[in-house]
C-alpha cells in the first residue's frame, strides 16, 4: 500500500529535494528516481513499487500546483503609464494589472490567480516609432482614424442629399 503525498512539503520531500526547489529540480529528481526504481532495472518488490507510486504521485501533485507562466508584450508607452490586459490561459481568461513604470522582464501575478505568473516585455521599437514620428500610440490611432475611418465630404454630402430627401 502507498502513502498519500498530501502537500507540495510532503512531495517535495518523497522527491528528495528541500520545498520550494522548483519544478525543474522536482522534475530531474523524479527522472532520477524513475530511471532507478523502473522494473526493468530494479527487481519489483512491494517496498520499490511503492517507493514508484509514491514519486509518481509527488511529481502530479507538483505538476498539478506549479504555477502557470504567461508572457505578454506591451508597448513601452503602455509600461510608462500603466494598462490592465486579458489573456488566455487554456480555455481560461485571465487579467493582469500592469502598473505604471514597470519595467522590461517584470513578473506580476494575474488578478485572483495566485498560480499564474505574467513576465512583461516592452517592445523598444514603440520608443523608436514615437522618437521617429513624434507621436504616441494615441495620436497615431487618432491619425488612422482621421485618414481611413471618417468619411470623406462627397460621401457625408450623398448622406445628407438622401436624408433631405427621405423627410421631404
Amino acid at each position: 500500500m502507498t502513502s498519500r503525498v498530501g502537500s507540495i512539503r510532503e512531495a517535495y520531500a518523497v522527491l528528495g529535494l528541500e520545498p520550494g526547489a522548483g519544478f525543474k529540480a522536482a522534475k530531474t529528481a523524479f527522472r532520477d528516481a524513475a530511471k532507478r526504481l523502473h522494473p526493468d532495472i530494479t527487481t519489483p518488490s512491494p517496498d520499490t513499487l511503492s517507493e514508484l507510486a509514491d514519486i509518481v504521485a509527488a511529481i502530479r501533485l507538483i505538476e498539478a500546483n506549479r504555477p502557470a507562466c504567461l508572457e505578454i508584450e506591451i508597448s513601452a508607452a503602455d509600461a510608462r503609464k500603466g494598462v490592465s490586459r486579458a489573456l488566455k490561459l487554456g480555455d481560461k481568461p485571465v487579467i493582469v494589472r500592469i502598473p505604471a513604470g514597470t519595467e522590461n522582464g517584470a513578473q506580476l501575478a494575474a488578478v485572483g490567480e495566485d498560480n499564474v505568473m505574467v513576465t512583461i516585455s516592452i517592445r523598444e521599437t514603440a520608443e523608436r516609432w514615437d522618437a521617429l514620428t513624434g507621436e504616441n500610440d494615441d495620436e497615431a490611432l487618432s491619425n488612422f482614424v482621421d485618414e481611413f475611418s471618417r468619411p470623406s465630404p462627397m460621401s457625408r454630402f450623398a448622406r445628407w442629399i438622401r436624408n433631405s430627401q427621405s423627410v421631404a
